[in-house]
Parts: structure tokens; C-alpha cells; sequence
């Protein structure tokens, strides 16, 4: 609730200031947003242990899954690595299964 109350303050009195002039979409349309705001920024409440997991697994998974590296502990700016280390993930976390997915991913 908190960041939505910043972003909603943000755009409604410096959004113009901005200068952000693209031209908004039908879909941003029917949902009232702007083009100030990302949609690949969205904001979540971890709901328990598992949703956790979930987001933690989807988070160390998505360089794979944009095929910027082979395996999750190939990308060198993970968080993976701290897991790993913790035994929180095994070494071959992620190698041989992909992991599943949060259901509420944006609009997915």
C-alpha cells in the first residue's frame, strides 16, 4: 500500500514535469495507468513460506529464462551464490528441472 500511495502521489504531481510523452496504450487505458511506471515493476505481498520460495526461485531462474546464462549460478550478480552457500539451495540448484513458477507473475 505504501508504494502504491508514492507512485500514485509521483504521478500525479511530477508525471507531467517528467516529461514522459509516449503515447499510452489501450491496455494501460482500460486500467487507468500512465507510462510513467513499469509494468515489469509490480509489487507483491509474500503471502507465506511456500509463496516465498516461489518468488526466490523465480527471481534466480529468470537469467536462464531470458537466456542470458546457462544456469542460475552462472549469473554473477545473484543471489543465488549467498543460497547456495547457506545450503538454503543445493550446488546443482535449478540444472536438472525448472522451477516452478509464482501464479500471480504481472499479467502472465
Amino acid at each position: 500500500m505504501r508504494l502504491r500511495l508514492v507512485k500514485t502521489y509521483v504521478t500525479k504531481h511530477y508525471g507531467e514535469q517528467l516529461g514522459i510523452n509516449a503515447e499510452v496504450s489501450r491496455s494501460r487505458q482500460k486500467r487507468q495507468e500512465k507510462n510513467l511506471w513499469q509494468r515489469r515493476f509490480w509489487e507483491h505481498l509474500i503471502r507465506d513460506e511456500r509463496d516465498y520460495a516461489l518468488h526466490c526461485d523465480y527471481i534466480h531462474h529468470n537469467p536462464v529464462g531470458h537466456g542470458l546464462c546457462a544456469k542460475a549460478e552462472d549469473w554473477q550478480f545473484s543471489s543465488i551464490h549467498r543460497f547456495i552457500a547457506q545450503g538454503q539451495y543445493p550446488p546443482d540448484w535449478g540444472v536438472t528441472e525448472i522451477p516452478e513458477k509464482p501464479q500471480d507473475i504481472w499479467d502472465e
